[in-house]
């Protein structure tokens, strides 16, 4: 783009090259991640509604660490969807930085669906770790994406169909059965992020396993009654899993103590800050919020749900905050 642009005028189409990043950072140089095998092209359309969209130019694709591989082609619109708009002041959103290459494959695999789940998240991590994404963020946003993203299974059924032909002479048609067993999408019940209470135990628990995941670096997920939960890849999809089902179904209104420890700071990916003293809090240990101490200072704290809990977070995380506004971060190839 050679032409000069008032940064103040009101930019409606910009189209961009990101330039690819092929290697991973020091910290990750001892493990192999896959490879982004081209370089991402295309054109963002930032007035489309409800969220800005990226169209390919070309074909894009990513080879995971497994040799799978995996491929967007061009044309192909995406939108960010598949990280909850919500959650994009939170975890960070789509189209920022080192995320876009990954959350480009990540979008048209959850639209298309044509492989399960818990395979594309688990690519949306390895994608976001070839691109030098350090691990307690990209641990952060799989989590994320796996809890409150779509869910889906690719489950093996037996179809029948039949087949007829027409008969010759005023005889009855010819008609053949066949059976296949075919894979067969089914659907799980996602968590619905426009109901207040649940958006605000979302947000209060995604706040504190950022924090738990800093404070690590990485190697701890979150805190729970039993103790600290490890950050290996299984246990996060085995948590996801878990907590998809206590939000889905409120589970956390009849039993709180389902949500682990909670944190009532509300604070952008940017701005996570560690727990107090740079120390996991204990379960055991962590402050009850309820309806008689629910002005108490919690900062960098962990707290536990107590009676009245979801009342007290929805008024103290802002949920104006979360307007889900992405910033653009990168470099246009002039």
């Amino acid at each position: 783009m050679n032409e000069r642009r008032d940064m103040g005028s009101q930019v409606r189409t910009v189209a961009v090259s990101v330039a690819m990043i092929l290697s991973v950072c020091p910290a990750a140089s001892q493990e192999h991640f896959g490879t982004f095998l081209d370089q991402l092209q295309g054109t963002f359309n930032i007035s489309a509604q409800p969220r800005p969209t990226f169209k390919l130019r070309q074909t894009f694709r990513f080879r995971d660490p497994n040799g799978l591989l995996w491929s967007t082609p061009a044309d192909v619109e995406v939108d960010g969807a598949s990280i909850p708009q919500p959650f994009w002041s939170v975890i960070g959103g789509p189209f920022e930085g080192q995320y876009i290459n990954a959350s480009v494959i990540h979008d048209h695999y959850c639209r298309t669906r044509e492989r399960t789940a818990h395979d594309t998240h688990r690519n949306f991590y390895y994608g976001m770790r070839a691109t030098g994404v350090p691990t307690w963020r990209a641990n952060l946003m799989y989590w994320a994406v796996a809890t409150f993203g779509p869910s889906w299974k690719l489950e093996k059924r037996v179809v029948s169909k039949q087949t007829c032909t027409p008969g010759s002479a005023g005889l009855a048609p010819t008609c053949t059965s066949t059976s296949s067993l075919e894979n067969i999408l089914v659907s799980s019940p996602g968590v619905d992020l426009s109901d207040p209470e649940i958006l605000a135990a979302a947000v209060s628990k995604t706040n504190a396993v950022a924090k738990t995941l800093l404070t690590s670096d990485g190697a701890i997920l979150d805190v729970v009654s039993g103790g600290t939960v490890p950050a290996d890849l299984n246990t996060i999809a085995a948590s996801a899993e878990t907590y998809r089902r206590v939000f889905a179904n409120k589970e956390f209104a009849i039993a709180p103590n389902r949500l682990g420890v909670l944190s009532v700071d509300s604070e952008g990916l940017s701005k996570i800050e560690p727990w107090a003293g740079n120390r996991l809090p204990r379960f055991e240990e962590a402050a009850v919020l309820t309806t008689e101490n629910p002005n108490v200072q919690f900062r960098n704290v962990g707290v536990r749900a107590g009676t009245g809990a979801s009342d007290i977070l929805q008024q103290r995380i802002d949920l104006k905050s979360l307007s889900g506004q992405s910033k653009f971060e990168l470099r246009y190839r002039q």
